[in-house]
């Protein structure tokens, strides 16, 4: 589930969640009832922002906390095997679970990526190697 589709389907929860709260038919009322809502509608709100709340930060925990997937090929380097990764062109050093890849091949993994200011290129911790997607197409030489 992508970032836009997570921040959709929480406000969606968080209106639909406060529409629960506000009750149909109250205005109208009769001459002698007060001005203003009752406990009940007070309480029903109170409760159906809190659940909107909750869910919210549910959400954006979910959102925050997920793994990376980076999809690029890979080639040795000096300090182990570099991923480039298709989308930014961006360089990664592999580390973690990276016994199943080898130089050249392309491939999609999934996991945390590191401080980008600790070193360089920086580093991207794989939990698990999503795709294997085979060989690297090779660029034709520039003239």
């Amino acid at each position: 589930m992508t970032w836009k589709t997570r921040k959709l389907a929480s406000l969606a929860a968080l209106f639909g969640m406060l529409s629960l709260a506000v009750r149909p038919g109250m205005a109208q009322r009769k001459e002698s009832e007060t001005i203003g809502a009752t406990h009940g509608q007070i309480a029903g709100a109170v409760a159906g922002i809190a659940a909107g709340g909750a869910l919210v930060g549910v959400l954006a925990y979910v959102a925050v906390k997920h793994s990376h997937t980076v999809t690029g090929c890979t080639q040795s380097g000096q300090n182990g095997l570099l991923l480039t990764s298709d989308s930014d062109k961006k360089t990664y050093l592999l580390v973690g679970e990276v016994t199943g890849i080898k130089g050249g091949e392309r491939v999609r993994v999934s996991g945390k990526k590191g401080k980008e200011k600790s070193a360089d290129p920086p580093e991207l911790l794989v939990e698990k190697v999503t795709r294997d997607l085979g060989p690297c197409e090779v660029a034709p030489a520039q003239r």
